[in-house]
């Protein structure tokens, strides 16, 4: 899956197999429009009530998140074996402020100074950009860290 998400070529991994359903995790590029790449995990039925593919959970973001996040794959998946030295130490990274998702120094991170009460250095560009804060509000009813909402609406205003 790593290599597919590097290269921004589909691929399927088969999860699961039941009699008549199968469930896979699918990476599909530039799928359904251009620069934008879709890992889903879906439910594939022969069954009498034909209702064949369902998409059990999917998530759109960037082909060059994805590219990201697959070369992140195959530097961690190696690492997860039995006979793998044990680890040396955590990756030179730090946590965006407002996600805590982890930004490398060769991933893309924003600063605010000035623009804010406080500086805010490191955000990922999801809580850039506001995709964190749109994403969190369509998903009525998710529990959020007050600081984490603290950080991603005073951003928010800050860029708007």
């Amino acid at each position: 899956m790593g290599k597919a998400m590097k290269a921004g070529s589909g691929h399927i991994y088969s999860v699961t197999e039941e009699p008549g359903a199968n469930t896979v995790l699918a990476f599909l590029p530039n799928h359904p429009e251009e620069g934008v790449g879709t890992l889903a995990r879906v439910r594939t039925s022969d069954g009498p009530d034909g209702d064949g593919v369902v998409f059990e959970r999917y998530a759109e973001r960037p082909m060059t998140q994805w590219a990201e996040a697959g070369e992140s794959l195959l530097r961690i998946v190696p690492l997860l074996g039995p006979d793998a030295p044990p680890g040396e130490g955590v990756d030179d990274c730090l946590p965006c402020p407002s996600c805590y998702q982890p930004v490398y120094d060769s991933s893309s991170s924003h600063t605010l100074i000035g623009a804010t009460p406080f500086p805010l250095a490191g955000l990922c560009r999801l809580c850039a950009d506001g995709t964190t804060l749109r994403s969190l509000r369509q998903a009525d009813g998710v529990p959020v860290d007050p600081e984490q909402l603290v950080v991603l609406e005073t951003v928010a205003a800050a860029m708007a």
